[in-house]
């Protein structure tokens, strides 16, 4: 279904004029091509170094904290690039929302609602946990995304709440909500994008128990509050300021916990 702004404006469908089916499957493009690079960084590693060598950067790979938060931001690049690509080729009046400016007071705003939504989340979860309703369990892949102290945390927040919300954004937020944002109403719109946004995480995959879909839903709130900023405001800087607040401030609370309240 085509909003009327979309009709008023275009008329009839021309290529490149809306965010096509395909597109919404732009990930896979993407995670292909981000595997293939990291195929061939692991060969041109192996050309040049001893097999032992090769060993240890190829574990790495999977254990090291560092290398790991690398190879995640490398492959939200390619996300960007890609759903980068979508939106050059989209009409502006059948795009949701794209990196436009706002301003400062707004960011902000939008900043300290997504630290207070972090926070709100993380006192929920820990009420669920005190009253022995939902077991939380930290698995080896949350340790290594895990800042284990301030010297941990540039990194971190870096890769995960300035890379990874800008990509996301822009697919989720940016890409997939227009092309739903056609099929359907926009609350509507708004739900399906937030419910996919929180299955991909597949939190209820690394943590098969009550504690993955109770973060399951966490990520979902998160989408639609984005998802709702991105409709209204018609730009991603305020989504992107709330997802970069909650995730910096998931980083953070693990650090600065102890220290405040231990």
């Amino acid at each position: 279904m085509q909003s009327e702004n979309e009709t008023a404006t275009s008329g009839t469908w021309r290529e490149g004029q809306f965010v096509r089916w395909q597109d919404v499957f732009l990930p896979v493009q993407a995670l292909l091509t981000w595997f293939g690079l990291l195929v061939l960084s692991v060969v041109w590693v192996a050309a040049g170094t001893q097999q032992s060598q090769v060993n240890k950067f190829a574990h790495s790979l999977t254990t090291d904290p560092t290398v790991i938060q690398i190879v995640a931001a490398s492959f939200e690049i390619v996300l960007l690039f890609y759903a980068w690509r979508v939106a050059r080729r989209v009409a502006d009046e059948s795009f949701v929302a794209r990196y436009r400016p706002i301003g400062w007071s707004a960011f902000l705003l939008a900043l300290a609602g997504g630290m207070g939504l972090a926070l709100l989340l993380f006192w929920a979860n820990s009420q669920l946990q005190s009253h022995a309703i939902v077991e939380f369990h930290v698995t080896r892949a949350d340790r290594a995304l895990t800042p284990k102290t301030a010297a941990d945390l540039p990194l971190g927040l870096l890769c995960l709440a300035l890379i990874a919300p800008l990509a996301e954004e822009m697919y989720f937020r940016g890409v997939l909500l227009s092309w739903l944002r056609r099929k359907m109403f926009a609350p509507l719109a708004i739900l399906a994008s937030a419910a996919i946004f929180a299955l991909v995480h597949l939190r209820f995959v690394s943590h098969p128990s009550a504690d993955g879909w109770v973060y399951t839903a966490a990520i979902a709130v998160v989408g639609v509050v984005t998802a709702t900023l991105a409709t209204t405001t018609r730009s991603l800087w305020g989504p992107y300021a709330v997802h970069a607040g909650y995730n910096a401030t998931l980083l953070c609370i693990p650090v600065f916990y102890p220290l405040l309240f231990g």
